[in-house]
C-alpha cells in the first residue's frame, strides 16, 4: 500500500487487519494449490480501496454495523478474481510487482483459482441474510465481466470511441466501486436516497481511480506502477489519453499509434509519450478525472462532519493525485 494512502486510512487500521484474517479464512480450503494460488495476489498487497469503502460508507451516522469485516471481505476477493481473470486475457506477465498468477501456476489454474474466489465472494454475500446485499455483490460482478467483452470488442484504434472507453470504465470498475459504496450504506441501514446517493460517489472515484490509472499506465515505467508500461494500449484498450490525442492530433498521431501496436518498439513509445504530453491528452485526462472527483466531493459532503467523513474526502483526492 502507498505510503500516503497507508497514512489516510491509518484510523482504520484495526479495521483492514480484520478484512486481512477474513480473506486468509475465507480462502483457506487446505488444497495447497487453490490456498497458494487463490491468495497469492494478497500476499503481493494492494491498495484496499474496496474494503475502505464499505466500512466508511457503513460508519457514516454511527458505528460500524457488525458483519460489514466479512462484506467488505468479499469486495476485494471479488476484485482479486478479477484481476486474475484480467491477466489470462491480457496474457501478462506481472501483477502488483510480482509474477501474476497464470505466469506462475498457468491459465487452467487461474481460471479455476479465480472462479472459486468468485464463489467465495457470492456465498459470503448470501450468508449476510440481507436481501438488498447479494443483488449489490452479484450485479456488480456481472458487470464487469460485461465490461471485460465490452473492451475486447472495441479493440480497434481507428474506430473505438470515448462513448464505447467510458462504458467500459463504468462497467469494468465505476459500478462496482458505487456497489462497495452501497453495500456499506445499506449494511448500517442508511436511508434508500443515501444509500442511493452513496453509490453515486463511489461510481464516481471509480470513474476517477480508472481514468487516472489509464494515464499512469502511459506515463510511468514498470516499477512505477507495478505491471508492464503500454501494456494495456498493446492488448488492445483504447484509454482516454489516445482517444483525446486521436480526437485533437494529426493523421501522423494517429498513423504513429497504429504503427506502434502492430510494430511495438521502445522508441515509437517514447515519441508517443511525448504527443501525450505535447498535444494536452495527458492534462485533458486529469482534469476529467477531476471533474469526477469534484462530484463525488460534493456527495459526501451532505453527510455530518465526521471522522469517516473526512478520510473519503480525504481518499478521493488521493485517488486523483497519486503517483502509483
Amino acid at each position: 500500500m502507498p505510503t500516503e494512502l497507508k497514512k489516510i486510512l491509518a484510523p482504520l487500521d484495526d479495521y483492514l487487519a480484520r478484512v486481512e484474517d477474513a480473506i486468509e479464512k475465507s480462502l483457506r480450503t487446505g488444497i495447497p494449490v487453490i490456498d497458494e494460488s487463490a491468495r497469492h495476489l494478497f500476499i503481493g498487497g494492494g491498495k484496499r480501496i474496496r474494503a475502505s469503502l464499505v466500512i466508511l460508507c457503513s460508519g457514516l451516522r454511527g458505528e460500524v454495523p457488525d458483519g460489514i469485516i466479512e462484506l467488505a471481505a468479499a469486495t476485494e476477493i471479488v476484485h482479486s478474481a478479477s484481476l486474475i481473470h484480467d491477466d489470462i486475457i491480457d496474457q501478462a506477465l506481472i501483477r502488483r510487482g510480482n509474477i501474476d498468477v497464470p505466469r506462475k501456476w498457468g491459465n487452467k489454474i487461474a481460471v479455476l483459482a479465480g472462479d472459486y474466489m468468485y464463489s467465495v465472494a457470492l456465498s459470503t454475500a448470501i450468508q449476510d441474510g440481507d436481501p438488498a446485499i447479494f443483488p449489490l455483490m452479484v450485479n456488480g460482478t456481472k458487470d464487469m465481466v460485461m465490461g471485460e467483452l465490452c473492451q475486447i470488442q472495441y479493440s480497434a484504434i481507428d474506430t473505438a470511441t470515448r462513448e464505447q472507453y467510458l462504458t467500459i470504465v463504468e462497467l469494468k470498475t465505476a459500478r462496482f466501486m458505487g456497489s462497495c459504496a452501497k453495500l456499506g450504506a445499506v449494511k448500517s441501514g442508511l436511508a434508500p436516497g443515501e444509500s442511493e446517493d452513496l453509490y453515486l460517489f463511489g461510481l464516481n472515484i471509480g470513474f476517477a481511480f480508472q481514468i487516472i490509472d489509464d494515464t499512469l499506465d502511459v506515463m510511468q515505467d514498470s516499477d512505477e506502477v507495478g505491471k508492464d508500461v503500454g501494456s494495456d494500449f498493446k492488448d488492445g484498450k483504447i484509454t482516454l489519453p489516445f482517444l483525446r490525442l486521436i480526437e485533437t492530433g494529426t493523421e501522423a498521431d494517429l498513423a504513429l499509434l497504429i504503427d506502434y501496436k502492430d510494430n511495438p518498439d521502445q522508441e515509437k513509445w517514447k515519441a508517443i509519450q511525448a504527443r501525450l504530453v505535447e498535444s494536452g491528452a495527458i492534462e485533458y485526462s486529469v482534469r476529467f478525472a477531476s471533474d469526477h472527483i469534484d462530484r463525488a466531493r460534493e456527495i459526501v459532503m451532505r453527510f455530518p462532519d465526521s471522522l469517516f467523513r473526512g478520510i473519503l474526502l480525504d481518499l478521493s483526492d488521493f485517488l486523483l493525485h497519486r503517483t502509483h
